[in-house]
């Protein structure tokens, strides 16, 4: 019978899937809406002639034409910072929520013991005061129109100096009917919101359920980093798999722009909970023993994977390391969860390298 830290680890997961989903759901939305502004770009540029009718270069008409695609940009990154911050705080409430009632079902807590939410309020300002990659969320909308504007008006500087036509311009920057438009100079903006959403609803998820860790630290001991098992999983996700730490303490998701890994609560013992365990049933007694759930983690699933997929993961040289060395995942970053270059790893693992060279 499986014990409630082990449901409410196999909850987290199965819950993440559903994150995703909903996450690429929202990229879809909101990347529509930028393509919608980046129609106008081009018609912008498309009906606009930078030179003084005898072929000459004019730069007062590009600034001209720069300040009409900066309104275009500036309006559309009120819409996409707008609508994205609508389902935050759409999904931060429902988390919260969520989070609170899945922990409720899976422990059958006495009444005493009720897990709560913070209020919404309360969840979504956590949401907008919690740094992720270094910046909170008012410093990326900030940064939208630039984000947006940046690589038309270099294109369109370069393209108009050195001579190209207008037509070659649009062109580049579109990209071609045959790559589906993937291929122009318009995608990296697209690539950049979809980066940031993607890693908004991740940060937007993780807070929820912090603030409800944190709010019930009587019964919840500890918050389990769980990443995802596959080839894209990075150095960091990679270490921190299966690490357990106290509430309100240490490194969580996202690791990094685009961070797939989640978090589980680890439950605290009836015994540490106060309860005398003699007075419970004996199957109630034994689904809460405060133990991490012996799980697989990022470490165990790559051990079981053949050389040529480890070498893929972690290169050549780590691969060997983890494999012949000795080497664990965690010993692969040093303590601010930075990938160590191999001159770093030769220092730190001497007697590992001296196994495989």
């Amino acid at each position: 019978m499986a014990t409630v830290n082990e449901k409410l680890f196999n909850a987290a997961v199965r819950h993440q899937v559903g994150l995703i989903r909903y996450s690429t759901s929202t990229v879809k939305q909101i990347v529509g809406l930028l393509n919608r502004s980046q129609v106008r770009v081009i018609a912008e540029i498309s009906k606009y002639e930078v030179d003084n009718g005898n072929g000459t270069f004019s730069q007062a008409r590009l600034d001209a034409l720069l300040n009409s695609i900066r309104a275009i940009d500036q309006e559309a990154a009120v819409v996409l910072s707008g609508t994205l911050d609508g389902h935050i705080e759409e999904l931060v409430t429902h988390e919260g929520e969520y989070v609170a009632k899945s922990i409720n079902a899976v422990m059958g807590l006495p009444v005493q013991l009720n897990i709560a939410s913070p209020t919404a309020e309360m969840l979504f300002a956590a949401v907008h005061a919690r740094p992720f990659e270094g910046a909170i969320l008012k410093d990326y909308y900030r940064d939208l129109p630039e984000t947006i504007m940046r690589p038309v008006r270099e294109t369109l500087r370069q393209g108009f100096v050195n001579g190209r036509t207008t037509e070659q311009i649009v062109r580049e920057l579109r990209g071609t009917r045959a790559a589906k438009y993937t291929d122009g100079i318009l995608q990296q903006p697209r690539r950049s919101i979809e980066r940031l959403v993607r890693t908004a609803i991740n940060h937007t998820a993780t807070t929820a359920r912090e603030e409800v860790y944190k709010n019930n630290s009587d019964v919840i001991k500890g918050v389990r980093w769980t990443s995802t098992l596959d080839m894209r999983t990075s150095d960091i996700c990679q270490a921190l798999d299966g690490q357990v730490f106290e509430p309100g303490v240490g490194p969580r998701p996202p690791a990094h722009f685009n961070c797939r890994s989640t978090t589980a609560p680890v439950t605290k013992s009836w015994e540490e909970l106060g309860f005398n365990v003699t007075d419970l049933p004996a199957g109630t007694r034994a689904s809460m023993d405060g133990q991490v759930p012996d799980t697989e983690t990022y470490q165990t699933w790559l051990e079981k994977q053949p050389a040529h997929v480890q070498d893929e993961i972690l290169g050549t040289t780590r691969g060997a390391l983890f494999r012949e060395g000795g080497v664990t995942l965690d010993r692969f970053v040093d303590s601010n969860l930075n990938g160590l270059t191999l001159a770093q790893l030769r220092d730190q693992e001497a007697a590992a390298f001296a196994k495989i060279d």
